[in-house]
């Protein structure tokens, strides 16, 4: 039977085991490795076996992380966990291959705070009302008792300021500062990592944002952007999937606009980035093509052509505006 829980309870568990298997989303991004690594680095200096695991590589543009390489790919002893426990997942297919650890669990956790999250695991806990995943692992850190240092606190930092846009977006609240203001007085060097973390891009990043900017339209008179980027682009900039992360955000910095997307072609059909302002909602659209997400940030993968996509996608949007 799935319940929800609470962060005390979770604590509880991970203070009885020895063994504990992390797991994080497909194609992970700062909130799914910062809270991860966190997670497992505050568990094994407790004296617990801690490890990370994850379908795909972690991104270029997050190997700035310490002990970045220790994420791995599920194996043999991913199986003797005595807890396995997913961060920032918000339903089984964005773990990819990893769910089978969830599926074959002696007891399964998950820590998210995605408002369409499937609640797939034994125990879990969701709380939408937070920035990031991320917040829900500081908070777990003080349940269980766990000194934040240097490390632990550029982990933490690049899960919350991932999922806030560097602080921009309306989730963030008090007590993400108030969080910050803590990671700070434990050593965390905040221009340094919002350099690595926010301003420096790959050169694949840059031409791919050239690319989906060279087919930017505007639609819906003027309050809806689109672009899309296909695989030949890829090709001819030399660029992995990953580089096209946050090229999306651009179609909302034109005046007027109040919802923007961005369509990827990919080997299992046109993915798409979805963003809003207030008081519109994207993972509503999201969810009608079996995606989710935030209420300002969701994606979703259509499974046809990409001009069919488009029209469907279009049509979506345009009804979320009307509404």
């Amino acid at each position: 039977m799935k319940t929800t829980t609470t962060i005390s309870n979770i604590a509880e568990a991970l203070l009885e085991a020895s063994n504990i298997a992390i797991l994080t989303h497909i194609q992970p991004d700062g909130d799914a490795l910062g809270s991860s690594l966190a997670l497992m680095l505050m568990l094994r200096r407790m004296g617990k076996n801690a490890r990370v695991f994850c379908q795909d590589a972690v991104p270029a543009s997050l190997k700035f992380l310490p002990r970045w390489e220790e994420v791995s790919i599920p194996d043999e002893a991913s199986l003797e966990a005595d807890i396995v426990i997913a961060l920032d997942a918000s339903d089984e297919g964005r773990l990819g291959s990893c769910f089978d650890m969830i599926k074959t669990a002696k007891k399964s956790i998950q820590i998210d705070h995605h408002a369409t999250n499937s609640l797939f695991a034994d125990y879990n806990l969701v709380d939408s009302s937070v920035a990031a995943t991320g917040m829900l692992v500081f908070r777990l850190a003080k349940e269980l008792g766990a000194s934040i240092d240097k490390d632990i606190a550029t982990y933490l930092y690049t899960a919350i300021s991932s999922d806030t846009g560097n602080f921009c977006f309306p989730s963030v609240t008090d007590e993400t500062f108030d969080q910050m203001a803590e990671l700070m007085r434990a050593g965390l060097d905040i221009s340094t990592n919002a350099q690595k973390l926010h301003l420096l891009k790959g050169l694949g990043n840059i031409r791919m944002t050239g690319s989906a900017l060279s087919s930017l339209k505007i639609k819906a008179a003027g309050r809806l952007s689109s672009m899309c980027l296909l695989k030949e682009d890829f090709v001819k900039n030399d660029a992995r999937i990953e580089e096209a992360d946050g090229i999306v955000n651009l179609g909302l910095y034109i005046h007027g606009v109040e919802a923007a997307y961005l369509a990827t072609e990919t080997a299992c059909g046109i993915k798409f980035n979805l963003r809003c302002l207030k008081p519109y909602d994207v993972s509503i659209v999201a969810q009608q093509f079996g995606g989710g997400g935030h209420m300002l940030a969701a994606g979703c993968t259509i499974k046809s052509s990409m001009d069919k996509a488009l029209e469907s996608m279009d049509k979506a949007m345009e009804e979320m505006l009307k509404a």
